[in-house]
């Protein structure tokens, strides 16, 4: 992939070496901004595709995550924004052997990073309206599961022992379930142990109560 700048990356013979940037404020703005790192070692195009990647993934994750229901998909920008900083490893290091050239404006270079933090600003609290209620969703769909999973656990367990003829109505018999179900289980009462199926009323240490059937 190449961008604007690199047709006239090669510096004439005649012109003086550039000062070598910082690559510490290269990282640093990288971590603040990502991309904006590449603009400090004039290469402006790779600070606009590494802030659009970012972006991009930012969006898939947060829609991966509101339809998948778990924080998963999280780990893209991580993933990004990993192989961002290894991208301006190898590209500072080529812009070392250019010596930096050709150079980009202070002024320019300004415009572009201030720039990119107002925007960054901005959709970081649009992305994070949407990412914040996808993940609290996900994590209450997640956990609802799980307490649902136990619920039914515990209807069996109900059931074993009313076959077994030892079901009364009152406390669950919970001894067959394991110990990590037990630990999520705030109490649990059943009720018409003599009937064709007995039912059970669950609550949670959440507060959430699950009855079946």
């Amino acid at each position: 992939m190449s961008w604007p700048e690199d047709a006239t990356l090669r510096r004439p013979v005649s012109a003086a070496p550039a000062k070598a940037p910082s690559a510490a404020l290269g990282y640093l703005l990288n971590i603040l901004l990502p991309g904006a790192g590449f603009t400090l070692i004039n290469r402006w195009g790779w600070h606009l595709g590494w802030f659009g990647i970012q972006v991009g993934l930012y969006v898939v994750a947060s829609i991966l995550s509101g339809v998948t229901g778990t924080p998963l998909p999280l780990v893209l920008p991580f993933i990004g924004f990993v192989a961002m900083l290894v991208h301006f490893g190898r590209v500072y290091a080529e812009q070392a052997d250019r010596d930096f050239q050709p150079p980009l404006e202070l002024a320019v270079k300004l415009v572009l990073i201030l720039g990119h933090f107002f925007i960054g600003f901005v959709l970081v609290g649009i992305l994070a309206a949407v990412l914040i209620p996808n993940l609290l969703s996900a994590r209450n769909r997640a956990n609802q599961t799980g307490e649902m999973a136990i619920a039914r656990a515990v209807q069996v367990q109900a059931v074993v022992a009313q076959v077994d003829g030892t079901l009364q109505d009152g406390p669950c018999p919970l001894n067959g379930l394991p110990e990590t179900y037990r630990e999520q289980i705030a109490s649990c009462t059943v009720t018409d142990s003599s009937g064709t199926e007995p039912a059970v009323s669950v609550t949670f240490d959440s507060g959430r109560t699950i009855t079946l059937p």
